[in-house]
């Protein structure tokens, strides 16, 4: 269903556009139809994924998941950018509802999997009450979707980027486009490194290390006056990015149960994908007050900052291994007549 409404989505702004009747609220809208639809299809599918990969492959399977998402945000915009220029402005929304087609039909050949039971006497009030509940009371999920609310607010962005590129590199659109590239190429290079290499055990300190490591690498870049140092800096950016947000969404599969992956990954998905939008605003307001270089140091700061003290006081965290089973609410005391 969502991959339809996906498709009728684009398709509508497709038709729209080879009218000649485009306005810009027609674009708001079908990027806000998008992003509403994307929220439900997430968590279905988040929610779906693990119940199709055995948990001894699971930490790997996100992995995959995470390659093929980053390759795709490469070739997307060198196809749309052809289709632009042989065949039209349309053609790309054509293109784009083409493919939910495929995305549908490869729902529909999945095989084996049970439908979700629902627990008698539930309600949509009731299940989001206890997963709000069951994330406040895990204290490895919890520490994770905050240091995920940090990372979303304070990440390095396409804006941020062009803000330094422009100001203090002084650089043309060849120039920029290599900036915005290099955080992708460093991307694959971790993704790479984690299909190799494997994940490892003690992934509670791994995400720790890896946002400190982050953060240096955010005050290379604002220090930088050089652009191929610049380069490197975004790099090393990309692959300690990937490394922190795929090891964190494994641990987030490992760690939850069943029962409440659904919920949890959902509010994982808002957590990013709704305060990712803000990154670029805080980047511009910030930039505007204390310039570009600074902008990106107090970045760093505040994930310094959050690492430190997810180490400090978060010790379920820190200690965390990926052999671990999923944690579980303790039960109520059980009461005895007399």
């Amino acid at each position: 269903m969502t991959q339809a409404l996906a498709l009728v989505a684009s398709l509508g702004l497709g038709l729209v556009v080879a009218a000649g009747l485009v306005q810009l609220w027609h674009v708001y809208l079908q990027v806000a139809v998008q992003a509403a639809v994307e929220a439900f299809d997430a968590a279905a599918r988040q929610a779906m994924f693990p119940r199709l990969v055995p948990r001894s492959y699971r930490a790997e399977a996100v992995t995959l998941t995470a390659m093929a998402g980053r390759t795709a945000r490469f070739i997307g915009p060198s196809v749309g950018g052809t289709a632009i220029a042989t065949l039209g402005v349309a053609v790309p929304f054509f293109l784009n509802a083409a493919t939910f087609l495929a995305l549908m039909a490869a729902i529909v050949a999945i095989r084996g999997v049970a439908p979700r039971t629902a627990v008698a006497g539930s309600s949509i009030r009731s299940e989001l009450t206890a997963g709000a509940r069951y994330i406040m009371d895990a204290p490895v999920v919890g520490g994770l979707l905050k240091m995920e609310a940090v990372f979303g607010l304070f990440q390095m962005n396409a804006v941020m980027i062009t803000i330094i590129g422009r100001q203090v590199l002084d650089v043309g659109p060849e120039g920029l486009g290599g900036l915005l590239s290099a955080p992708g190429f460093g991307a694959l290079a971790g993704l790479g490194y984690l299909l190799i290499a494997g994940h490892t055990m003690r992934q509670g300190r791994f995400i720790v290390i890896c946002t400190f490591a982050y953060a240096a690498a955010l005050i290379l870049f604002a220090v930088s006056r050089e652009y191929v140092m610049s380069l490197a800096a975004l790099a090393i950016i990309g692959l300690f990015d990937v490394l922190v947000s795929v090891t964190r969404q494994s641990v987030i599969y490992l760690t939850t149960p069943g029962r409440m992956r659904g919920r949890v990954l959902g509010t994982t998905r808002m957590v990013t994908g709704g305060l990712g939008k803000f990154a670029e605003t805080q980047s511009g307001f910030l930039s505007g007050f204390v310039g570009g270089p600074m902008a990106v140091v107090a970045a760093a700061a505040v994930f310094a900052v959050s690492a430190g003290t997810s180490a400090r006081t978060n010790r379920a965290l820190w200690r965390f291994s990926r052999d671990q089973a999923p944690w579980e609410p303790p039960a109520p005391p059980e009461i005895r007549p007399i």
